[in-house]
Order: structure tokens, then C-alpha cells, then sequence
């Protein structure tokens, strides 16, 4: 029972087209035994999730996320099929795929993030993409 009331409220929070965010955790993390993430590491990370719905064919609006140099973009898309495209501030195509990957700005600038959805299903497509800017 409460994984249906979880899947209907997911699938209206799709429906919708509202963005949801998450933020990133506040306590220390561990990795490993011996190394552990400091405070100040975890203040200069950010994460969100985006959800898409898409149609057959149909391409997302382009996310716009802004990165400073040196800063990495790490995307996580799920879904029955996640294909997209990174792009830099000049509209350049960076990397097209469907599986996650981490992006490192070689300079200040915009990066968009663009969903599509194949015309080969029937069925609308849901993605999950989660995005961490470290």
C-alpha cells in the first residue's frame, strides 16, 4: 500500500512539471575507513533532482547550470531510457550519451543538460536525472 501511495504521488509530482530538489546532506560521510569528507567539502557541494516526463521524440527544455572553474558536474540520469546532451556556454556539444558522467569546467560559463526522449516507445518516457556540482 505505501509503495502505490508513493508511486501516485511521484506521478503526480511528474504530471505537474514541478521541479524537486534535494540538498545535500550535512553529515560527514565515510569513505572507505580512513577518509572522511570535511565540513567545508560538503558546503561547496551542491545536488538536485530534476524529473522529466517526456513523449516519444519530444527533447526537454535545456537545464542551464551555471560552473566555476575547476568544479565538476556529475549527472545520474535513471529511467526506461535516459538519452541526452551536455552543451557549453557557446552551444557546443560536450558529450551525448545515456549513462552518467562527470563534466570538469575548464573555465567559468553555463553548461545546459537536454533530455530526448526516443521516437521508437510508445510510452512516455521518465527520467530521474540527479545532479551534484562539486
Amino acid at each position: 500500500m505505501n509503495k502505490q501511495l508513493l508511486s501516485i504521488s511521484m506521478l503526480s509530482l511528474l504530471l505537474s512539471g514541478a521541479p524537486a530538489y534535494a540538498s545535500a546532506s550535512t553529515d560527514a560521510q565515510v569513505q572507505g575507513e580512513s577518509h572522511k569528507v570535511s565540513m567545508e567539502q560538503q558546503k561547496q557541494e551542491q545536488q538536485f533532482t530534476k524529473y522529466y516526463y517526456l513523449s516519444p521524440g519530444q527533447l526537454s527544455q535545456k537545464e542551464a547550470i551555471y560552473l566555476k572553474k575547476g568544479q565538476e558536474l556529475r549527472i545520474s540520469p535513471k529511467g526506461s531510457f535516459a538519452n541526452y546532451t551536455v552543451y557549453d556556454a557557446q552551444n557546443k556539444r560536450i558529450w551525448s550519451g545515456t549513462t552518467a558522467i562527470i563534466i570538469k569546467a575548464n573555465e567559468d560559463g553555463y553548461r545546459y543538460v537536454q533530455f530526448q526522449a526516443p521516437y521508437s516507445y510508445e510510452d512516455p518516457n521518465v527520467i530521474v536525472a540527479t545532479y551534484t556540482i562539486q
